[in-house]
């Protein structure tokens, strides 16, 4: 008879196990692209300002005393704030295909939360929807793109199992651009000179004015979240680690600002897919030979993703999404990059599907949001 343990996450050894524990789960699969371990372990220390003001417990779980589940229980006290909702959130889940092994996670994920006064549980979201969420629910013959999640197929079955039922569903397009061009030249022709005429200007973030630019996109960039669900807004200390982390990899002429009366109304955001790079480097592992690996293939980067896209409500039928496009085509082309892939946009988004519908050459993933009320 199988013999299983649940652990609540305490010592350096088991945060190291937590940590490394989906390079042993997802070894043989060739789609798998490791996180790096220093990333995780910055995401779950005191380091990350979410623990500022939210609080997260982690849980492992052993089969005949290998290690074999492991899942985070989220508190994220601005999440309810702003939604008055006693929803909690779980994330970092993975796990074998084993039913006894998640009824566990996700019972010791719950109970955790309702001694907090939670009644209902959103997930995943690691830690919170402005990073990795969702479980892929389609394109798993691909590698996953710089900071999407990857998971079994099989995951999604084992939460429905336990009695989750669908929050939402994010979009994943793959656009080159091109049809921009080849469909819709007159439409982002016209769109061009109806922004010229509005005195509408497209710029990249500034190096000499970095932080001002940065403040003033954390305003926006939390204004346009707004309408979607489960949207965490960034206080500003959360929005410049953000920002801090893909200056690192993003070069400035990938970052577009749309820019009327000397404000912000619209952002763009390419970032080069590391995952390129990160597949290759063994277990997550920095030392010693993944630096090399970082640095070594950083300029022979192929795909990009577009990760932040966002319009005031008042400029959203302007045409400035489409030109916004169509410019960062431009500026990817430039560094012979030909692929990139526009995530996560929400389902009921109706505005950007069908824009993304349009110039985009299709869907290629898509992730689910579940909730379970907590009984």
């Amino acid at each position: 008879m199988d013999k299983y343990e649940i652990i609540t996450v305490n010592s350096k050894r088991e945060r190291k196990i937590f940590v490394r524990l989906p390079h042993l789960l997802y070894k043989n699969n060739p789609t798998y692209v490791p996180q790096l371990n220093a990333s995780i372990n910055w995401l779950i220390s005191s380091k990350n300002p979410f623990f500022e003001h939210s609080e997260v417990c982690l849980f492992l779980v052993k089969k005949n005393g290998n290690y074999v589940g492991r899942i985070a229980s989220i508190y994220n006290t601005i999440h309810l704030k702003k939604y008055d909702d006693n929803s909690g959130f779980f994330g970092l889940f993975d796990s074998i295909d084993d039913e006894n092994v998640t009824n566990l996670l996700f019972k010791a994920c719950e109970q955790w939360l309702k001694q907090k006064g939670v009644n209902r549980i959103i997930g995943p979201a690691s830690l919170t929807t402005n990073d990795t969420c969702g479980f892929l629910i389609h394109g798993f013959d691909i590698p996953p793109f710089v900071a999407m999640p990857y998971n079994f197929d099989y995951y999604n079955n084992l939460c429905i199992r336990f009695g989750f039922e669908k929050y939402f569903d994010l979009n994943s397009y793959n656009v080159d651009g091109s049809a921009i061009y080849e469909k819709y030249k007159n439409v982002h022709d016209y769109s061009v000179n109806k922004l010229n005429k509005a005195d509408i200007k497209i710029r990249n973030i500034s190096k000499s004015n970095f932080i001002d630019d940065i403040k003033e996109l954390n305003l926006i960039y939390n204004e346009v979240n707004e309408e979607h669900n489960a949207f965490m807004p960034l206080n500003e200390k959360e929005f410049f680690e953000m920002a801090k982390d893909l200056k690192l990899i993003t070069p400035l002429d990938l970052t577009l600002l749309a820019i009327k009366d000397n404000k912000i109304i619209a952002y763009l955001i390419a970032v080069p897919n590391m995952n390129e790079i990160l597949i290759k480097i063994n277990k997550g592992k920095l030392f010693p030979f993944g630096f090399i690996k970082l640095f070594a293939y950083r300029k022979k980067i192929k795909s990009a993703r577009i990760m932040l896209l966002g319009v005031k409500a008042e400029y959203k039928n302007s045409g400035l999404d489409i030109v916004m496009y169509q410019k960062i085509k431009e500026a990817l082309n430039k560094r012979n990059i030909y692929n990139a892939e526009a995530c996560y946009i929400f389902e009921h988004n109706h505005t950007m599907n069908s824009i993304l519908e349009k110039i985009s050459e299709g869907l290629v993933r898509k992730f689910r949001m579940y909730t379970k009320e907590i009984n």
